[in-house]
């Protein structure tokens, strides 16, 4: 089944992201491209005011759909051709001389992406900022717990729940604040033209880049077309975010198992199974885990796509556009699951408490 059909969505997908990662949004941050990239070219007299004006007055009223661009992309392996054939037709002719001046296919999908990255990373941010506080809270009611340390599935010692929590809280805010830097080398603008050294500007290629760059609100700096890293770096960063709230899972299946019984996923209902009435399967933590894993097989077929041959290479870039949304939404759906554990979550205090009194009795 598909993990993005009406029946799984939400519980392995994310309404929010999806519509973020889809073709309309992609359709839509290309066409802004194409806007600012003809205003900035008219500013450095590039291309005549006239010839960007209307550029940026047609496109801006202009809606494509995803249909209209299913043929073209089949032809020709790129949306980008299709897109630029249906807005040439809105053009005069001297228009269409400038639409797209100097730029490829890559410069305009690259932004695109990151465009949707950056709105996608905000998303992100504001949960995992949630789901730190949620826990913090978590931490401050019942961090003074004792309960039972369990090492390569054994009884260890005794510790506090605060101990399990900070497991799960800690990595959260170091990955946070590695976010900051890594966003500055990944949300970067994409301006190389043929071959990625901006040859069709001459000497204004840097200069036309830098300011397209702040038009969009993006990092300025060389063009990326075959240096993958930052990107690799991104979703990397996505794939560690999920397998931390992959661990936050486990720890919470196991807790919840019926001999330990230290802790209710979902103090609200839900996890029924049809068969057995009286269970509350932990169906959010078992998300967790596999969507961890998910992202774990993504990000592998992402570091491929640092094998960029020469100056572009499709077979790697192919990967990117099937491996990034995905990860962004299983990312997102981990943290709305997370987020709902720890608000509904029910701490068996007095079980824990049991637990480390049996421990301490066993002789």
């Amino acid at each position: 089944m598909n993990p993005k059909s009406a029946i799984f969505s939400q519980y392995l997908s994310d309404y929010e992201m999806e519509k973020i990662t889809s073709d309309e949004k992609f359709i839509r941050r290309v066409l802004e491209f194409e806007i600012a990239l003809a205003k900035e070219q008219s500013y450095l007299d590039i291309i005549p005011k006239k010839a960007s004006e209307e550029i940026g007055r047609v496109l801006a009223e202009l809606t494509i759909s995803p249909e209209d661009l299913r043929q073209g992309t089949l032809l020709n392996g790129v949306p980008i051709l299709p897109l630029l054939e249906l807005v040439k037709e809105k053009l005069s002719t001297e228009s269409r001389t400038y639409l797209h001046f100097g730029a490829t296919s890559q410069d305009a999908m690259d932004t695109a992406m990151v465009l949707m990255l950056r709105e996608a990373l905000g998303v992100i941010n504001e949960r995992l900022t949630t789901l730190e506080d949620n826990l913090s809270q978590l931490r401050k009611k019942y961090g003074d717990t004792p309960c039972m340390a369990r090492t390569r599935g054994q009884l260890a010692i005794p510790i506090t729940f605060g101990h399990k929590i900070d497991a799960w809280l800690e990595p959260l805010k170091r990955h946070e604040t590695r976010l900051t830097t890594i966003s500055k080398g990944a949300l970067k603008i994409q301006l190389g033209g043929a071959a990625g050294n901006r040859a069709e500007y001459h000497e204004k290629g840097e200069t036309l880049s830098n300011a397209l760059a702040s038009a969009l609100q993006l990092s300025g700096g060389s063009s990326w077309h075959a240096q993958r890293d930052s990107l690799c770096e991104l979703t990397n960063w996505l794939a560690i975010i999920s397998s931390i709230l992959g661990k936050m899972g486990a720890d919470i299946s196991v807790l919840s198992q019926s001999e330990i019984n230290e802790v209710t996923e979902n103090a609200e209902g839900g996890g029924k199974s049809s068969a057995m009435p009286h269970k509350n399967n932990t169906i959010l933590s078992e998300a967790l885990v596999a969507l961890a894993k998910l992202n774990a097989g993504l990000q592998s077929q992402m570091l491929l796509c640092l094998i960029h041959t020469n100056e572009r290479d499709a077979t790697a870039w192919i990967l990117e556009w099937s491996c990034v949304p995905q990860m962004l939404i299983n990312t997102a759906t981990s943290l709305g699951h997370a987020i709902a554990i720890s608000k509904k979550v029910r701490v068996h205090t007095d079980n824990m408490r049991l637990n480390v009194e049996r421990f301490k009795n066993q002789g």
